[in-house]
């Protein structure tokens, strides 16, 4: 368990946690910003008061980044929906894709063993529809592609905004259990004062 000696608001305290001490920093420094920028705008304010005012300002914080959090989330599961089903058309679009090439396959096969020239031209007039649909196909699939290529792009995106998010929770949870801390302290540093008076 790391100690460290940090000040927030010109008095000292020991900190301890299992967390890195330029963390444990980090978490103190945010803290002092908070309670220094609210002592500030208030001179006459308590200690105890700005302590609770901070704590408000850092969960009003945590909130927000979980409310961002959700919503992130939200927006990438849709996204892993879509890709889903963009997945499975691309899928049923190679199946009809192939099946169109074997049919066409067979055609020209039987093309070449036929004599009949009306015939012929009949079927090549057929060949050249299924060619055009193949076509068609082959574009959409292609289209298909390179939105699911997009989705994955923003996915990755999605994953990287969530993951900082949920670092931004992390941290706020941290600032406001040591915030609750200092208060703790304060109350019990404001009891004894009463006492001894």
């Amino acid at each position: 368990m790391n100690v460290v000696t940090v000040k927030i608001n010109g008095v000292e305290y020991n900190l301890k946690g299992n967390e890195q001490e330029e963390y444990l920093h980090k978490v103190a420094v945010y803290v002092d910003k908070k309670v220094r920028s609210i002592t500030e705008n208030n001179i006459k304010l308590s200690t105890a008061s700005a302590a609770i005012l901070s704590a408000l300002n850092i969960v009003d914080d945590m909130f927000k980044q979980k409310d961002k959090y959700d919503q992130l989330k939200a927006k990438f599961d849709d996204i892993d929906k879509k890709n889903k089903d963009y997945e499975e058309d691309i899928q049923s679009f190679k199946k009809q894709l192939k099946h169109l090439e074997e049919y066409n396959g067979e055609l020209q096969s039987k093309l070449k063993n036929n004599t009949n020239a009306q015939y012929i031209e009949e079927k090549e007039e057929y060949i050249n529809k299924i060619m055009q649909e193949m076509e068609v196909l082959q574009e959409t699939a292609k289209r298909y592609m390179k939105e699911n290529k997009e989705i994955i792009a923003q996915n990755k995106q999605i994953k990287f905004e969530l993951q900082s998010s949920k670092y931004k929770v992390l941290d706020l949870n941290h600032k406001l259990m040591e915030n609750q801390i200092d208060l703790a302290k304060e109350k019990k540093k404001n009891n004894v004062l009463l006492r001894d008076k």
